[in-house]
């Protein structure tokens, strides 16, 4: 029952929009960095220190986690990257740390609580002093507790939360890579077999990691806040297997939109099936789509960009 009344207050929480403790935003004197070296203890604490608990998000989902050194994360009994969104972005890797530096100012802004622990608060800051992101770390341990991911208006379009949690130790942690950045040989070869895709994407969305596999070509890019996943298929779509996802047609281009906790897309271009995974707001994602090959007329894109808010609230509970 605890649980149970613990998961509503949380759900209640950020469906309000409300936050764990009351902040300030730093002012320019301050160190432009003084998040990131937190940030980065946490990514290493998430994957090498030993912790269970439930966690919530904001599309509704209660999930079990758990993570063991030396075999990794399960999130209900499965393996998780801890790294990607359905990790719950616990740990983010060496290269979106760095995005999340070169594109946002990220700051320490006090502290809270998540599940009764002391925690110390990150906030990562948009050129126009805006938050964009919140990471609530565990004093003690470095494990993160809680992350929200906000919109331009202030929305919280994206949070993830322990709403109880298990750490068996909080000694300190030596650095664990996550791995490196993407080698410019590794694009050249997949363009050598004739793919194309930009090495980024409108909004400072980086190519973080490119693989190609079973046919498709898999893209992740990132600013350090969002991530956007695209995978690329030679052929045609065929639409009478699209059970679940609706279309909006708009001059003579046809594209394809799942209702679920994240914005997902689908549409065909110059004889190549895109598929787009958003963990991002909106507004992040149809500018990415922006940067990605299609027929349309650009006028449809404009109105897309646009009406990002309308589609984001089909598919976000909370909007």
């Amino acid at each position: 029952m605890s649980r149970l009344l613990a998961v509503l207050a949380l759900a209640l929480v950020m469906a309000l929009g409300l936050q764990g403790t009351a902040v300030a935003v730093p002012d320019d004197s301050e160190n432009e960095d003084t998040g990131l070296p937190l940030l980065r203890q946490s990514a290493t604490a998430a994957r090498a220190q030993p912790y269970s608990g439930t966690m919530f998000t904001t599309s509704g989902a209660v999930l079990a986690v758990r993570n063991a050194p030396g075999t990794g994360m399960t999130i209900d009994s499965r393996a998780a990257d801890p790294g990607a969104p359905a990790g719950g972005m616990l740990a983010p890797s060496d290269g979106m740390l760095r995005a999340l530096g070169a594109n946002y100012r990220v700051v320490e802004s006090g502290g809270g609580s998540v599940c009764g622990r002391a925690a110390r608060l990150v906030e990562a800051l948009r050129h126009d002093g805006k938050v964009a992101a919140r990471y609530w770390i565990d004093s003690a341990s470095g494990i993160p507790l809680r992350r929200e991911v906000l919109d331009g208006q202030g929305r919280i379009v994206r949070g993830e939360a322990f709403v109880e949690v298990t750490i068996a130790t909080s000694r300190p942690l030596a650095h664990v890579s996550s791995g490196g950045r993407l080698s410019s040989e590794a694009v050249a070869a997949l363009r050598s077999r004739g793919w194309t895709f930009p090495a980024i994407l409108p909004g400072g969305l980086e190519l973080a990691n490119a693989a190609e596999s079973g046919g498709y070509l898999k893209l992740g890019y990132s600013d350090g806040v969002s991530v956007v996943s695209v995978f690329i298929q030679r052929g045609n779509l065929d639409e009478e297997r699209l059970a679940g996802w609706r279309s909006q047609r708009r001059d003579g281009h046809t594209i394809w939109i799942r209702d679920s906790a994240g914005l997902e897309m689908i549409w065909a271009s110059g004889g190549h099936v895109y598929t787009v995974f958003a963990d991002a707001p909106a507004d992040v994602a149809a500018a990415a789509v922006l940067g990605l090959p299609h027929e349309a007329d650009p006028g449809f894109w404009d109105r897309f960009a646009r009406g990002a808010d309308r589609v984001l609230s089909w598919v976000n509970p909370f909007a």
